[in-house]
């Protein structure tokens, strides 16, 4: 493991102690924010591995009356998409979005999220005669009725991972367990588009099966921290590839 890992999650897990007097002052009458950090062995992301290696990930939102809402989510990576001699990097999620409840069992939640990595810029193919940006945007539709939140994602642009008009469709469920404990369960497919496919991205696959997760949740007392462990099912890619099995653990502080 590089020094970058060890020196970023020690310099994460020190600076949990100055979030509580961060956290006092989140509140407003017009709003609120909410943040978190935490620390996973590893990042899987729609059944792929982004950082096989721990990784630190935090994140910040406010969310206005009105049903507005605004945030930041940020991982360490272990690649740069731009450069093949780094091993590490990180992604920034911006996005921006409306939920509201419509009353004690259903709510819905609409956004727009840009993913943004480390070094931006694009990828070239051999000859540099085609590229492809390596930020992209999604526009997501979650639906919830109590536990069970039913998400559609569209890609809204070309990008090298994907096409503009690939849908991810996921629908996750969370049960209540004796002591505190939540059992949360996923499940993840992708329609792909292979009609803007170049020199840069193939589909050879229509619809795949992309990830099912099982794992339990439980907080620390009233710490404000939590633990979590899933086992992730590895489905395959858009050209047929299968991806592997992990087992994902992680602790995250919320405020």
């Amino acid at each position: 493991m590089s020094q970058f890992y060890p020196k970023a999650i020690l310099a994460a897990l020190v600076s949990l102690g100055t979030v509580p007097a961060f956290a006092e002052q989140v509140s407003a009458d017009t709003g609120v924010w909410s943040g978190s950090l935490g620390v996973v062995n590893k990042y899987v992301y729609r059944g792929s591995e982004e950082n096989d290696k721990p990784a630190v990930q935090a994140g910040l939102e406010y969310a206005h009356n009105s049903g507005v809402f605004a945030g930041y989510w940020g991982s360490m990576l272990n690649y740069d998409p731009t450069d093949d001699t780094q091993s590490h990097g990180f992604e920034h999620d911006f996005y921006v979005g409306y939920g509201r409840e419509l009353n004690e069992n259903w709510s819905y939640k609409s956004q727009i999220t840009a993913y943004v990595y480390q070094g931006g810029g694009s990828v070239y193919n051999e000859d540099r005669s085609e590229k492809r940006r390596t930020t992209g945007v999604d526009f997501i539709q979650d639906i919830s009725y109590k536990d069970l939140t039913a998400s559609m994602a569209v890609l809204l642009s070309d990008v090298n991972y994907g096409n503009a008009g690939d849908v991810y469709l996921n629908a996750t469920y969370s049960y209540a367990l004796p002591y505190d404990v939540s059992l949360n369960s996923s499940l993840g497919v992708s329609v792909f588009n292979d009609s803007r496919d170049d020199s840069l991205l193939t589909t050879t696959e229509d619809v795949v099966f992309t990830e099912a997760r099982l794992g339990l949740s439980k907080p620390i007392a009233d710490t404000g921290f939590e633990i979590a462990a899933d086992y992730v099912w590895g489905g395959k890619d858009r050209e047929g590839e299968q991806m592997d099995d992990n087992v994902v653990v992680g602790l995250t502080y919320s405020f």
